[in-house]
């Protein structure tokens, strides 16, 4: 169950897009490329490259917590695009949100 508020700080990784690795691993990529503390109470998002996938990652009462969603079908999440280079970006709550919660349409057949 996610169980995460809008008062935490929600980081997204726009150059990370390993779906394979799990939480400890992930940590440790966020530790070492972008030089941040994975163990403060900040949660990552990242994507996979095809935009079906999004994994949360974060450590909270001495447990790291993984989640992910994925979208079945034609559906994917919204793309998020950056207007500078940056390789963290502090995301809101509410736009975290709609990622999550707004799928999109890549394509519809008609018959």
């Amino acid at each position: 169950m996610l169980s995460i508020s809008g008062l935490k700080n929600f980081y997204f990784l726009p150059t990370f897009h390993d779906m394979r690795c799990k939480a400890p691993r992930i940590c440790e990529i966020i530790r070492t490329r972008y030089h941040r503390d994975p163990i403060n109470g900040d949660v990552y998002i990242f994507m996979s490259k095809d935009q079906k996938k999004v994994k949360l990652v974060y450590f909270e009462k001495r447990a790291y917590h993984l989640h992910e969603k994925r979208f079945t079908g034609d559906y994917r999440f919204m793309r998020v695009e950056i207007e500078n280079d940056e390789l963290v970006y502090k995301i809101a709550w509410n736009s975290l949100v709609a990622i999550l919660e707004s799928p999109i349409i890549k394509s519809i057949r008609l018959h």
